[in-house]
């Protein structure tokens, strides 16, 4: 009996170096890379990149219940030479009773640590916590070291607003391509006196406070911003939203909320320029219709066949809001060839709209939605049936009234029904979630 053929252990010298960080920018879990960088020598060179590329300090719990924080500065002071990897920052603020910032030398370290990083692209502050002392201060003395690096993205979430000095020194910044700002409290900060230096460059903005601020000042600020191609704002005025796509030609992108809820909202006399791609729309309901001008105004948002995903959170205080199949079809008049994602979870669909969707548009590739009165999971598949490009199917229960209260509904659904749905001609699902179930194939 000849023996097995032995298969000598493969050379890390003989890997391409320039494959490696390919291969390595797969793994999740730091925990990994860091294994991956004490391998070998040629390893240790291709992940010291990646795990230095975005550092981010994390507040954890001891055994004994106290709060420390897990901050990268020690290491890069050590060893510098790994701050030339550095291109996203994530700094926090103090949390509660976390020593966070509140310890001078951790500070002065991050301050030190940061200044060794030249090659930053990105840099994200949060502090949510309402009892913050010194939250300008601190955010401040990172602002200052920022200020002369090439900085292309910044992210600032805080409870407490912004005050006049560290709003003055962000106006300094120039040449950011990407812009998040969600402030709680204090006066909305819409960009104001600084739009007017970050139009040639900004191309993503959030403002997650926009409440109150009237329609004229946005359109004003916004005018400056034609290169935008994705756009997020929380609480803006519902009659801005159709005048700001008529002033941004180039945008892409737009999670916004529809806010005039019963006003009996008129048609709006503009026509929009900007061919979305992606639109989400958060709203709430105080009745199961829906608000009355909602599917009006979202259908004058898209006057051109280019909408590839649409989201809809329109949530109800007495049940899961229906969508109107006057709507669908409306939309399949003009984005029939062009919709490939559908996710309207908290909507209420009926097993003749999923099948009115999989038909009307025959590109759909994701669907998500609330169904109920389901009986037999026949039904469902036929009801998707002529979904040919279909690769992702979550389905929702809704909550029914019964002689007990409410109680929500149970579709009869297996995992020898899930079988039969991927495993069809020509099927192309590969992920079902039914209920509180997600079937997946599993890669062997």
């Amino acid at each position: 009996m000849k023996a097995d053929k032995v298969v000598p252990a493969s050379n890390p010298r003989k890997i391409p170096i320039d494959i490696l960080p390919l291969i390595l920018e797969h793994l999740v879990d730091r925990r990994d890379l860091r294994v991956c960088a004490q391998l070998h020598s040629t390893f240790h060179v291709a992940a010291t990149p990646i795990l230095y590329r975005t550092l981010d300090s994390r507040v954890m719990k001891t055994r004994l219940g106290r709060s420390v924080v897990c901050h990268p500065a020690s290491t890069l002071l050590k060893k510098p030479e790994y701050a030339k990897y550095v291109r996203h920052v994530r700094e926090t603020g103090e949390r509660r009773r976390a020593i966070g910032f509140s310890k001078p030398e951790l500070l002065h370290d991050c301050q030190q640590a940061l200044k060794l990083c030249t090659n930053i692209a990105g840099f994200s502050w949060s502090d949510e916590s309402p009892d913050a002392t010194h939250n300008d201060e601190v955010l401040l003395a990172f602002l200052n070291i920022l200020k002369g690096t090439k900085l292309r993205q910044l992210t600032i979430r805080t409870y407490l607003g912004l005050g006049e000095g560290v709003w003055e020194k962000l106006q300094e910044f120039r040449g950011l391509t990407k812009v998040s700002l969600w402030v709680m409290e204090g006066p909305p900060r819409v960009l104001q006196g600084w739009s007017e230096h970050l139009g040639p460059t900004l191309t993503h903005l959030e403002l997650g406070r926009t409440a109150g601020v009237p329609a004229s000042i946005l359109v004003s600020v916004f005018s400056h911003l034609k290169h935008l191609r994705s756009l997020r704002l929380k609480g803006a005025q519902t009659s801005a939203i159709p005048e700001l796509l008529r002033i941004l030609p180039h945008l892409e992108t737009l999670d916004t909320e529809f806010r005039d809820f019963g006003s009996g909202v008129a048609h709006y006399p503009i026509q929009p320029v900007a061919r979305l791609r992606e639109l989400t729309v958060r709203t709430s309901s105080m009745d199961v219709q829906g608000p009355q001008m909602l599917w009006s105004w979202i259908r004058q948002l898209l006057p051109f066949p280019s909408l590839e995903s649409f989201t809809l959170n329109a949530y109800s205080t007495q049940d899961e809001a229906p969508l109107p199949r006057r709507f669908l079809l409306d939309m399949a008049n003009m984005h029939k060839t062009t919709l490939k994602h559908f996710n309207v979870s908290p909507s209420l669909l009926m097993l003749e709209d999923v099948e009115c969707l999989c038909t009307i548009f025959p590109a759909l590739e994701t669907l998500s939605c609330s169904i109920a009165y389901c009986r037999e999971a026949s039904q469902l598949e036929a009801a998707i049936a002529k979904g040919r490009n279909l690769r992702e199917l979550r389905l929702h229960t809704s909550w029914v009234p019964s002689r007990y209260g409410t109680e929500q509904t149970t579709i009869p659904f297996k995992l020898e029904n899930a079988r039969n749905l991927m495993l069809r001609d020509e099927s192309r699902i590969r992920v079902i979630g039914v209920g509180r179930e997600l079937y997946t194939v599993c890669q062997q």
